[in-house]
């Protein structure tokens, strides 16, 4: 599936029992993030060339363009969610991004919820069932929100035990390479840049962090500057040039350019749309 727009999406395992697109034995790949939480009940998965059998109460994120398969028993009264969704959903509606968010999804096979995150995290899923089914007026801004507070118990859940396993090799570099993305961002924006601080061509590095999130190294540098610039725009009063110095960019044409590319809107239009949105 490929989309230009922003989308979300997300089901009950009994609405998807009998959609093959979702539950059936064909691998496919597309370009959107999903979260597969087996709540209960036993299902198949198969990401790559790793395979999973949950038996309930587990959350496992597919990165754009992995191939896999997910199905579950129809006779079975396995219980779950599947969201999916893709980065414009996230860029779109200002859903929380911070550097350890893609590594925690990467992760969250490993993590184990306490009873307390669970039951919150069911709530969750309840309320983003009902608001996506109905589909009113701001859905997605709402769908968002409920989607960061989400996001927000697996990181804390995430920093409260150590994985399960030892992490592979490519998501320690990710790792490595989004904490120094988050500290340098204003200073660095090649990908070279990053090679360098890590000892790596930068050649392996983009491929080792495309294998490890689904997308290249260069486009996690943009989307650090464009979140800081976004943010700017909508909680201060400084000007697109302030803000383009402020981020180390010397040519503020290239600045407006990039700016545009990334969120669809020049810099004055995207401030009194987050004005009108934060008025609300």
């Amino acid at each position: 599936m490929t989309t230009t727009k922003p989308f979300f999406e997300i089901y009950t395992f009994e609405q998807i029992r009998n959609n093959h697109e979702f539950n059936g034995n064909t691998p496919h790949a597309h370009e959107l993030i999903e979260i597969i939480w087996t709540v209960s009940g036993n299902s198949f998965l198969k990401v790559d060339m790793q395979t999973y059998s949950p038996e309930g109460d587990q959350i496992f994120c597919i990165m754009p363009n992995q191939t896999h398969h997910f199905s579950i028993d129809e006779d079975e009264d396995a219980e779950g969610y599947i969201i999916r969704f893709n980065e414009l959903f996230l860029q779109e509606y200002n859903s929380v991004y911070h550097a350890d968010l893609l590594l925690v999804l990467i992760q969250s096979a490993n993590i184990r919820y306490n009873r307390e995150i669970r039951q919150e995290m069911g709530s969750i899923m309840d309320k983003l069932i009902q608001e996506f089914s109905h589909q009113q007026l701001y859905s997605p801004d709402i769908l968002s929100r409920y989607l960061n507070i989400f996001f927000i118990h697996m990181s804390r859940q995430s920093h409260s035990q150590q994985p399960v396993s030892q992490q592979h090799h490519n998501v320690r570099q990710a790792k490595r390479f989004i904490q120094l993305v988050d500290q340098n961002f204003r200073s660095h924006k090649k990908v070279s840049e990053f090679a360098e601080q890590m000892c790596v061509t930068p050649s392996y590095l983009n491929e080792a962090i495309k294998k490890a999130t689904g997308y290249t190294a260069g486009h996690h540098i943009r989307q650090r500057v464009i979140l800081e610039a976004k943010r700017s725009a909508a909680y201060s009063d400084a000007s697109m040039k302030e803000v383009a110095w402020d981020l180390g960019f010397t040519d503020i044409c290239y600045f407006s350019k990039l700016f545009k590319k990334e969120t669809g809107y020049n810099f004055s239009e995207f401030k009194k749309r987050q004005e009108k949105v934060l008025a609300v």
